[in-house]
């Protein structure tokens, strides 16, 4: 059944209300409060039509086919009040229902889904070091030299080549970038991943990777690889996450904003674990952790129990660690794009 509600509210009062969210959300010490009422003001107009059809029909996934500024949305942390919308729902985005292959799922046996794990902890020329990359990749990929959970094979700085990525591809399902990243608005195809040696992985790059089709999954480890722009004519230009998809990759995890590292690395290692028992969907394992951030059940004590270092964002801004990671900023900015089953 299809059915449309029309809410009264324009699209430059939308655009407007859109853009001081995501400037609330890029600033960890900012006012949760104020934060918390404009998102319950985006939550009124999106969500709340809808939230009791939702309820009396028992839904448990959302699935967002985004467009304009509505794009730049992290939907899980839309607030109705009392709890953020991932604390009741699997959340996931389309960007299209062809791009968009359900049939294809990762096998519950963890030793049918090896990870290609690719990373840049040095610091470069242009970029500052990513400390807690490796121990993120060490945990994710069982080696010779890991622990890890997935089988498979990583490769760290200098063996992070775009040759080495193209090489392996064939024999893995699940991709994991962990780099800086950086999306050119207006200019979609100088946008770029770091490469191991600080060259960019641009978008032609990667639009010429051969064997994605088999990548059941691709996570994005780095700094605005969702991030989109806008053209001239203020419509969204797709992020790096898209051209991945549109290369064959069934799913994108990518991050909406500049991301803390420490944070970052500390997610994705319980992703990842959550993954691992075979009984979670990828939404579920993604809402799991963010679940847990929210509830403090996850902080940056945790981090430091496993061999983190509380240093900067996956960007050049210096910050110091927090105490926990509840506040949006650190678990809202990873969407996942395509299959999310």
């Amino acid at each position: 059944m299809f059915t449309s509600k029309e809410i009264p509210v324009g699209r430059a009062e939308l655009s407007e209300t859109i853009t001081k969210f995501r400037t609330l959300l890029s600033d960890r010490r900012g006012d949760l409060q104020n934060l918390k009422q404009v998102s319950q003001k985006l939550y009124g107009w999106l969500i709340e039509p809808i939230r009791k059809q939702l309820d009396d029909n028992n839904i448990q996934n959302l699935i967002f086919s985004l467009d304009r500024s509505t794009r730049y949305i992290p939907m899980q942390a839309l607030f109705d009040g009392k709890q953020y919308l991932i604390e009741k729902f699997n959340v996931s985005t389309i960007l299209t229902a062809g791009l968009t292959d359900t049939h294809d799922l990762l096998s519950p046996q963890i030793q049918e889904n090896p990870v290609l794990a690719l990373g840049l902890s040095d610091r470069t020329a242009n970029f500052d070091a990513l400390p807690n990359v490796k121990a993120e990749i060490d945990a994710i990929v069982q080696t010779p030299k890991s622990k890890g959970i997935f089988p498979g094979l990583e490769f760290l700085n200098q063996e992070f080549t775009k040759a080495t990525l193209q090489t392996h591809l064939i024999d893995h399902r699940i991709l994991h970038i962990a780099t800086h990243g950086k999306f050119v608005s207006g200019n979609p195809e100088n946008s770029f991943l770091v490469l191991g040696n600080g060259e960019p992985l641009q978008i032609p790059d990667i639009q010429t990777l051969k064997d994605l089709a088999g990548i059941h999954l691709v996570v994005l480890s780095a700094c605005q690889t969702a991030e989109g722009g806008q053209d001239k004519d203020g419509l969204e230009v797709s992020g790096i996450s898209y051209y991945f998809l549109t290369t064959g990759a069934k799913s994108v995890i990518g991050s909406l904003w500049l991301v803390n590292d420490a944070s970052t690395s500390l997610l994705m290692q319980e992703f990842y674990r959550n993954l691992s028992t075979g009984k979670m969907t990828k939404t579920q394992a993604m809402r799991e952790v963010q679940r847990k951030f929210i509830q403090k059940q996850l902080a940056a004590k945790d981090a430091s129990h496993r061999s983190l270092v509380p240093v900067p964002d996956r960007s050049a801004q210096q910050i110091s660690s927090p105490e926990d990671y509840s506040h949006p900023y650190y678990w809202s900015p990873f969407i996942l794009i395509g299959n999310g089953l």
